[in-house]
Formats: structure tokens, sequence, C-alpha cells
């Protein structure tokens, strides 16, 4: 099976040549003409599964020093982009997180869920 067929989300950081990318583990790939071979910099770990093993979208904050990913077991999970640590991870949701965002000024993170409801949580 390859890596495109596992892909779940992609999304590029607005303040350098990295790439976010979804496919049940998060990871952040450098993107740079002539990057090292490795091209994966960063695995972030420490996330719960559930029966659906993935996770389903994820987020850039507006600096690029956070990263939120919603999960298919109910919580919204917010790692450090430099020390890979969770931060945070929100409860909430009765059903699977399939969207989160940060708000582009405010420490606000908004998450929607299969449980057809929005939240907002406020973050550090």
């Amino acid at each position: 099976m390859s890596l495109l067929s596992l892909l779940i989300n992609l999304i590029t950081s607005t303040t350098s040549t990295d790439v976010l990318y979804l496919s049940g583990t998060v990871r952040v790939w450098d993107i740079r003409p002539f990057a090292p071979k490795e091209r994966c910099v960063k695995i972030f770990q420490g996330n719960v599964h559930n029966f659906e093993k993935n996770l389903l979208r994820c987020s850039w904050s507006p600096d690029g020093s956070k990263i939120a990913a919603g999960s298919a077991d109910r919580f919204v999970y917010i790692w450090d982009t430099t020390s890979r640590r969770i931060l945070y991870k929100l409860p909430g949701h009765a059903g699977s997180v399939n969207e989160v965002a940060f708000h582009p000024e405010e420490p606000i993170v908004l998450s929607g869920s299969s449980d057809k409801r929005l939240y907002i949580g406020e973050i550090q």
C-alpha cells in the first residue's frame, strides 16, 4: 500500500517550508528543494486511537508553534512543534472529531465532530 493511499490530510505551513501530513500519525515533512534525503523531520506521538485507527483532520497554529489534530477517540490533540509534547487533550465531543482550526489571532481552537456539534477551546 502506498503512502498516498493512506493520506488523510495534508496542510502546508505558512511560516516554513514544512508540510503537516496525516495518515494515522501526525508527521512534519521538509519540502524544500534539495532537502536532506530523510524528509520526515518530526513525528508526533501520544494520541490514542480507537477502532478507526486514524486521526481525521489537522491544523497549524498561525505562528507555526503548535499543531492540532482531531481524532476518532473524540479528543482534540494539540502539540508543541518544537518539543513534540502534547500540550492539550481537549475533551467534549461525543463522536469523531472531523475538523480543527486555530483562530487567526486569539488563543482559541474550534473543533467540529460527527456528533454535529462545534466546540471552542481556549489555550495559552
